[in-house]
């Protein structure tokens, strides 16, 4: 004989009843408790009256992401207090509060009220999303334009306030805030896809498929409230549909704020690493950058030929005209060098007036033309300091990869071997290093007897 178990169909309809019959195994009890839990949960979903609601609530989703995006917002507005560098941040604060008094104006709908709950929360929404559109459009230094922050806002404000049929029936309503919602998603999401030419941030990529994603989701709405329509209950949409999409909202709200937070923090990471290899007075890279990039290139590629220059007489500049006009002198030149650089070469401040340049596609004769050309536009720099003008000239010695090998240690010795013979020739010239002059050098070097202090010598 069969067990008989009457269900109900419907958490809000108990006396519907469902028979099902579950039938005895040969050799043993009936189903598990577990087995029975899962199919009065079927049975019940299978009812006339039972939609996905039932399971979620939309009124506390509503208030988790008002709670969340309260938290978001204390969070966002530490990180700009902290340093308002991140301007981004203040409009991402922004957003989340308001999105917060959105969220609850949503949830407080069952107690009436339409045009606080409805209207000013519609516009809140909207607000939301053109606040954080702004914040991602600074965030990559793009120009915000008013016009744009206010158009959704501006748009929901005259669809429900100037016509009855919108103010009237929810489906319409839906419609409308989701074109508004979707639109500002997929422009933040192209916005951020941009940004990843200037800044490859590691979060980039995700955030704006996310956001993207989040677009295209949402405006499915549109279809569905045209097709299925929502009914109204308790001041609010009820349908399968309504609910899935606003827990959708809820996990959209959260991830949101995680991406904005990832994103200023991987900025901040990258002004920092960058800050280590660039030289605080020229803005160019440092000594330390310049030795790993270079290094990095020779491994890959024997080819290039490296430059060492050195300003002439700067010592005289700083004891004539002070640091001040030194630090300029080193800014000017550093600025046309840089202004000067063909694709791929590297060009750093190795430390003092002495600056390096790699130039990875050129051979020594290429290079050697390429110097004589810079060291005439150094020579042509007129650079007025209190009224006064400083001439400039500087030394360069070259060396290549074809003749001294791919060791940037040996590479390196051997332009500032000829740089050094640029010194001693007269200065305001280029000079290649030769293996010979290098052994030459080095043989000298060797030669002289050690210089030893006063203090070094009464030791011994």
């Amino acid at each position: 004989m069969p067990w008989k178990w009457w269900l109900p169909s419907s958490p809000a309809d108990p006396a519907f009843k469902h028979p099902v019959s579950i039938r005895r195994r040969a050799s043993g009890p009936p189903f598990c408790l577990r087995s029975l839990q899962a199919l009065r949960l079927a049975s019940s979903l299978c009812g006339e009256r039972v939609l996905i609601e039932d399971v979620i609530s939309i009124s506390t989703l509503m208030i988790c992401t008002f709670l969340s995006t309260v938290v978001v917002g204390i969070f966002m507005l530490q990180v700009w207090l902290t340093d308002r560098r991140h301007a981004a941040a203040g409009y991402w604060c922004l957003s989340m509060w308001v999105g917060s008094a959105c969220t609850l104006f949503f949830a407080l709908r069952p107690m009436g009220f339409p045009l606080l709950t409805v209207g000013l929360g519609n516009a809140l929404a909207a607000f939301g999303y053109s606040f954080m559109w702004a914040g991602f459009r600074v965030f990559d230094r793009r120009p915000v334009y008013l016009s744009v922050v206010l158009a959704g806002p501006i748009l929901w404000s005259l669809a429900y306030l100037f016509s009855p049929y919108v103010a009237g029936d929810v489906n319409a309503r839906i419609v409308v805030i989701s074109v508004i919602i979707s639109v500002y998603s997929v422009w933040m999401a192209w916005d951020i896809w941009r940004g990843r030419k200037g800044e490859r941030l590691p979060t980039r990529t995700l955030s704006a498929v996310f956001f993207f994603s989040h677009g295209i989701v949402y405006s499915m709405r549109i279809p569905l409230a045209i097709i299925t329509p929502a009914e109204m209950g308790h001041g609010t949409a009820y349908s399968a549909w309504f609910a899935i999409f606003s827990l959708e909202l809820f996990a959209h709200t959260i991830l949101a704020a995680v991406a904005m937070l990832v994103l200023i923090k991987e900025r901040g990471e990258a002004l920092y690493r960058e800050a280590s290899r660039t030289d605080a007075l020229t803005g160019i890279a440092n000594r330390g950058s310049f030795f790993e990039d270079t290094r990095a290139h020779l491994e890959d590629r024997n080819e290039g030929t490296l430059m060492i220059f050195d300003l002439d007489r700067f010592k005289a500049i700083n004891d004539t005209h002070g640091h001040v006009a030194g630090d300029a002198v080193l800014k000017h030149f550093a600025a046309r060098i840089s202004a000067s650089l063909e694709e791929g070469m590297l060009f750093c401040r190795f430390g003092g007036e002495e600056f390096a340049l790699f130039a990875p596609l050129h051979d020594m004769t290429q290079a050697e033309q390429f110097a004589e050309r810079l060291r005439q536009e150094v020579a042509a720099l007129n650079i007025l300091s209190e009224g006064r003008e400083i001439g400039v000239s500087v030394s360069i010695g070259l060396a290549d990869v074809a003749t001294f090998g791919a060791d940037f240690d040996r590479l390196h010795s051997a332009a500032d071997g000829a740089l050094y013979a640029a010194k001693e020739a007269g200065r305001n010239r280029v000079m290649r290093a030769a293996p010979a002059a290098v052994l030459a050098g080095f043989a000298e070097r060797l030669c002289r007897p050690p210089v030893h202090s006063a203090g070094v010598a009464a030791a011994g």
